[in-house]
């Protein structure tokens, strides 16, 4: 009720006890979520829309929603040529779905907003005859760190067709990177997406199976399918920074697809010197005027996202991987037609021939067992074949047996993971059975662990007879070896754990008269399982109904053991901690990681030792571990505690042999932060929905590998690939913060004391 009520230290505030000091701004990170509608913003402390507040209680940092949110004006609009040769006609909107996508300035997933309409709904269902569609999106001042991660633009359009064409258009995707102006206040942005309607052109294919007609019998319910994507395929780039992916006339290869119509650029300004320059632009002379202005030679030189055209000293939009149509299906049968409509980004010059490459993907039904196979084909658009479809070319595809139902039966041996004080033990199959391992007595041992993780499966696959698919003149694979072999992906198993059953996959025994096929089952147990994740190769013949797994018993993971203790209390009078593990990835060829890559477990207590205890099996590998403390009011002021570094690696000769397993029990218990720094923040015009994620950027600093290679937990690649460390996070997973009626919320992050060990 009032300040005596609360810490030494906090103040009374809306019958909340908060801190009343403001700890330093590196300290905060915030990653703050909206739901509906999608808005999200990634705060740092030294960031320009976080003020301090000094002057009422409590102290505080504040930020404003309507400081940090632009409104986003988009038009989607098309040049429809009358005269091709004067490239003259009407532009006019067109319809599309929008989606737009922004990469975290945290190396976290990025934020993605889907199904956005052009022209949006109006309220009474009437026709806008100017359309604008508004978007609320995240702003950051333009000297904020990370403040310019770019803004992506997918553009699916409605095949609306007029009664009056004489052609039908379709229309393929488009990607556009928006470039934001840097305003001093939040603002407008305005967006006129443009494109030419010639440049959508039709590609027309066929599905071929050059070994032979598939088998008719038995007949199935509906017939069977191919899915068909296409994307840009790019070029990967050789390492030579003068030889830049988006040279648009390459020696002896494919020109690249980067029109500067695909980024709105920013201003070329004139320059004397690089250093005159926004990174990472440099100074060169224009290849037109007799002037020097900042651009680009290299693709380095360009923001991220972007690539340099050579030609013009410009930064495009890199279309690697990009989609290029809207997924089609054909029958499963030879000859199939497949057509599509592909955007080429002929915008520069309608009237110029266009030549593409692109990766051509399929997904064959799953009843049919046959791979997703990728195909890289060049195309070249003639400006003749405006109203006519451009050969794609033979989609080829394997005959095959079948697929049939194999079970997968997988059992492991139960191990004893915990003993309490009066030398109980919980012998186990996954930590699950400790949830209440202080109050209540063990749970009768299994004789067997049934297991159903998970399971994916992966193989190898070549052209069976290269002979048969030359003559059918099919397009090549994408990403063959020297040996022509490709690796290639199935459908998913079914693993139902509450059937009585097994795990199954629908698997084919391949060619008619093989001896058999051979595949790779990813076996990824979740977290908290007792066996670790596995690759098991297997052969599926004629006559394979059940897998010969049932005699051998998966290798169990190693224990990682340990305490978690606080200063300020002993034994009951503590709170439990979640305990955070993340594997670090170190090299591992990423055909043959597996996962969890994450892991988190909850303290038990242990009358015995008067302490809270954790066990977790994790893969074998290198992690990072560290404690957060349960939040109650009683630990207002208790952080997490400090990062570490373990070698979990079959190879350490500090894992101890136990029962059959591996086990390494820390030395140190992790302790959890004396006095944190207790950071509250005010969330001004935020909605309550709003779900905050804090994150620790710094605590990470210092730390090394066990080979004494740095660890940067920031970047991506150095836990799960392509994103940051989750165990930054200083919150626990099961504990998530919202916005409450009041807007403030607090979170304790590590003291300066407590840095990364």
């Amino acid at each position: 009720m009032d300040d005596t009520d609360c810490l030494m230290g906090q103040v009374c505030d809306n019958n909340l006890c908060l801190e009343n000091d403001l700890p330093p701004p590196e300290g905060i990170a915030i990653d703050v979520q909206t739901a509906v509608p999608p808005f999200r913003i990634e705060l740092r402390g030294n960031d320009a829309a976080l003020q301090r507040i000094l002057d009422r209680l409590p102290n505080r940092y504040h930020v404003d929603r309507a400081q940090v949110r632009d409104r986003l004006r988009i038009e989607v609009l098309e040049k429809q040529i009358d005269d091709l040769a004067e490239g003259t006609g009407p532009e006019v909107p067109v319809a599309a779905s929008i989606e737009l996508q922004q990469p975290s300035r945290f190396a976290r997933s990025p934020f993605v907003v889907t199904d956005l309409s052009f022209p949006p709904p109006t309220p009474d269902g009437s026709v806008d005859e100017d359309p604008v569609l508004f978007k609320s999106w995240p702003r950051y001042d333009a000297a904020d760190i990370g403040a310019d991660q770019p803004l992506y633009a997918k553009l699916t359009y409605q095949d609306d067709v007029a009664d009056d064409q004489p052609f039908q258009w379709g229309r393929g995707i488009v990607a556009r990177q928006l470039m934001r102006k840097k305003t001093d206040e939040p603002a407008d942005d305005g967006f006129e997406l443009r494109t030419v309607r010639e440049c959508h052109r039709r590609v027309l294919g066929n599905i071929r199976f050059p070994d032979g007609p598939l088998a008719s019998e038995p007949p199935l319910d509906s017939p069977a399918t191919v899915a068909v994507n296409m994307r840009h395929a790019g070029r990967a780039d050789d390492g030579d920074p003068e030889t830049p992916v988006c040279d648009p006339n390459p020696v002896g290869e494919t020109p690249a697809t980067c029109s500067v119509e695909t980024v709105v650029n920013p201003p070329y300004s004139g320059c004397a010197t690089s250093g005159q320059c926004p990174e990472p632009y440099k100074c060169y002379a224009d290849p037109v005027d007799d002037v020097k202005r900042c651009g680009c030679k290299r693709d380095s030189e360009c923001p991220q996202g972007q690539v340099c055209r050579v030609d013009l000293q410009q930064c495009a939009l890199d279309l690697t991987d990009r989609p290029a149509i809207k997924q089609v299906t054909a029958e499963a049968v030879d000859d199939a037609a497949v057509s599509a409509w592909i955007y080429t980004y002929c915008d520069e010059d309608p009237t110029a021939d266009r030549t593409m490459e692109f990766v051509v993907s399929t997904a064959a039904d799953a009843r049919l067992g046959l791979p997703r196979l990728n195909y890289r084909v060049v195309l070249t658009f003639l400006v003749g074949d405006l109203m006519g479809s451009t050969p794609l070319g033979r989609i080829c595809l394997p005959t095959w047996q079948r697929a049939r139902e194999v079970q997968v039966p997988l059992k492991g041996r139960p191990a004893r993971l915990f003993k309490n004080a009066a030398g109980q033990e919980w012998t186990c199959c996954d930590t699950s059975c400790l949830a209440e391992a202080a109050t209540k007595p063990p749970p009768a041992a299994p004789e067997t662990c049934e297991v159903k993780p998970p399971i994916t499966v992966v193989g190898t696959f070549s052209i069976p007879d290269p002979a048969s698919w030359a003559a059918a003149a099919c397009m090549p694979l994408s990403g063959a070896d020297e040996q022509g072999n490709v690796r290639v992906t199935y459908g998913p198993a079914d693993c139902n754990v509450e059937s009585s059953e097994p795990c199954s996959v629908n698997l084919s025994p391949g060619p008619v008269g093989g001896n058999g096929q051979p595949y790779v089952l990813r076996i990824e147990p979740p977290v908290g399982s007792l066996f670790r994740s596995t690759l098991l190769p297997v052969t599926i013949t004629s006559d394979s109904s059940v897998l010969p797994t049932a005699d051998q018993d998966l290798q169990p993971r190693v224990l990682l053991r340990g305490t978690v203790e606080h200063k300020d209390c002993s034994g009951s009078a503590c709170v439990p901690a979640e305990v955070l593990v993340e594997r670090v990835i170190r090299g591992e060829d990423p055909t043959t990681l597996l996962g969890p890559y994450f892991y988190n477990t909850t303290t038990i207590y242990n009358a015995a030792t008067k302490g809270y205890e954790f066990v977790i099996p994790v893969n074998p590998g290198v992690y990072l571990v560290t404690a957060l403390p349960t939040v109650t009011p009683q630990n207002s002021a208790t952080g997490p505690a400090p990062i570490i570094v373990v070698d979990l690696r079959e190879d350490n000769p500090d894992l101890v042999q136990e029962d059959g397993l591996r086990v390494l029990d820390l030395e140190d218990p992790l302790v959890l932060t004396d006095f944190g720094a207790v950071y509250t923040v005010e969330l001004a015009d935020f909605v309550s929905n709003s779900r905050v994620i804090p994150l620790d950027l710094t605590g990470g600093e210092g730390l090394l590998d066990p080979d004494g290679e740095p660890l940067d937990l920031n970047a991506p690649g150095t836990c799960l690939p392509g994103e940051g460390c989750q165990i930054r996070r200083i919150r626990p997973v099961s504990s998530p913060l919202r916005v409450p009626q009041n807007q403030i919320v607090r979170f304790v992050a590590r003291a300066a004391d407590a840095a990364a060990e």
